[in-house]
């Protein structure tokens, strides 16, 4: 095979996993704008129609781990084709759905490809491409997710007004055929697993499963039916037992789902702990940054769309960037500074919270696009390169679902802490959110700085 023809193949596996974080990211924002209509068409309630998102959100999140160990163990290639397939045929299910029910059994089915589609490509970039091209990918990736989330509101709206909402699942369809086409054509066919376990944690997959369903379940339900009520207690209570009879079930599997001595790793602990902090910002962020540009800037909902592409417009410029420098300059330095940048930006920002104007607005967007995307990059470069090999699967969906249950809780503490601090000025209540966000990110940048050490056996402890 020569140079020119394996770097193609490359360039397009770059190109597909990158269509997978996109549709990923754009499915779990296309559906947003849609739900008032979905709701006409099938004459709804907003209770009812809230299951075609959250059906989704669960299915994605509740499957991360152990889809990224079903990817160690019977191939990546196959099993992200798989999830390609499953998304799509799905897609069509959800354009096609007769009623409110069959919609939320389609999305479901959708949640499972999706959910493959995103623990997976993270693996696949140390698993398939040579060391010097993994920056570049890495930063592509985090690119292609941030315009899947930029272009979803947007794009539904259009779609919606011209057409129909079974649109947004049916243009699923094109890029899911031509996404498994180039595939099956860009990775290569050998096994690449030289150590096949002969056995899958089944009880440790149901486990983690039931889990993971039962907290994202009280994270998203809690504020609606009250955090203290029975039912949400004895959700958060299932989900807290369920962990611990999973990790007392992992740490005696002969083959776990989830390789605890991955944690003897402080290295992989504090980068993990950073992206938990840094989701949790992120979504806290984007759920009340549009309330304080509406309430005290007095923007409408086009001008503050508009804001938010200025953030979006510089992570996706950014993360093009941050990909190569992530391979010639250490990963923890890289997210060490830019989540000191990313501090001194919200230190910047909850002092200038009431000034007259947006121009701060705008060169808040501008700053943290520029230092999210680099930490992002960084830090899931900097993770993959400590997973043992035939475990990239594993650490990835793992990696994963950290920054899913940060995004989570990022949204429940934002809103806990500005009821607060807002309830009699709305001013303070903002000022107490935003302060916590430079506080998290200055964690973030600090469990960034601990030195990287080699990979680790099983037993060995740092």
């Amino acid at each position: 095979m020569s140079a020119a023809k394996f770097l193609s193949k490359n360039k397009l596996l770059i190109l597909a996993i990158s269509v997978a974080s996109f549709m990923v990211n754009l499915d779990t924002y296309i559906i947003n704008v849609s739900l008032p209509s979905i709701a006409g068409g099938f004459n709804a309630s907003t209770a009812d129609i809230s299951w075609v998102a959250m059906a989704y959100n669960l299915t994605v999140v509740s499957l991360l781990l152990i889809f990224g160990k079903l990817g160690d163990k019977v191939g990546l290639k196959f099993l992200f084709i798989t999830g390609f397939i499953i998304f799509t045929l799905s897609s069509i299910l959800c354009g096609f759905a007769p009623s409110l029910p069959f919609l939320v059994a389609g999305r479901l089915l959708q949640g499972i490809g999706a959910s493959i589609l995103y623990a997976l490509p993270q693996a696949m970039i140390p698993k398939y491409l040579p060391k010097e091209e993994r920056g570049m990918a890495f930063g592509i990736l985090a690119s292609a997710a941030a315009l899947g989330i930029t272009l979803g509101a947007p794009l539904s709206g259009i779609i919606t007004g011209l057409y129909s909402w079974r649109w947004i699942f049916f243009i699923n369809l094109p890029v899911g055929i031509l996404a498994v086409i180039v595939l099956n054509y860009s990775i290569p066919s050998k096994n690449t697993i030289t150590k096949r376990e002969p056995h899958f944690d089944i009880p440790g997959a149901v486990l983690s499963f039931l889990m993971a369903l039962a907290f994202t379940f009280w994270i998203n339900r809690g504020g609606i039916y009250g955090w203290t009520a029975p039912k949400m207690l004895l959700c958060l209570a299932f989900a807290v037992i369920t962990f611990g009879i999973f990790i007392k079930r992992e740490k005696k599997a002969k083959y776990p789902l989830l390789d605890l001595s991955l944690f003897n790793n402080i290295t992989f602990n504090f980068a993990n702990i950073a992206m938990f902090l840094v989701s949790a910002f992120l979504a806290g962020t984007n759920f009340l940054m549009p309330f304080y540009l509406a309430e005290i800037k007095g923007l409408s909902p086009a001008r503050t769309g508009a804001a938010f592409m200025v953030y979006s417009v510089s992570y996706m410029l950014t993360g093009l960037v941050s990909g190569k420098l992530s391979a010639k300059i250490p990963a923890g330095k890289l997210c060490a500074w830019s989540m000191l940048l990313a501090s001194v930006t919200l230190a910047g920002l909850v002092y200038m919270l009431n000034t007259s104007g947006i121009y701060y607005i705008i060169l808040y967007f501008t700053l943290t696009g520029v230092s999210f995307a680099f930490f992002i990059t960084s830090n899931n470069n900097f993770v993959m390169s400590m997973a043992p090999e035939n475990k990239e699967g594993m650490v990835s969906g793992a990696h994963r679902m950290v920054g899913r249950m940060g995004m989570l809780c990022g949204v429940a503490l934002f809103e806990a802490v500005f009821s607060f601090y807002g309830s009699e000025n709305l001013i303070n209540g903002f000022r107490g959110a935003y302060a916590l966000g430079a506080a998290m990110c200055f964690a973030a940048m600090l469990f960034s700085l601990k030195k990287p050490v080699l990979k680790l056996n099983k037993g060995d402890v740092i």
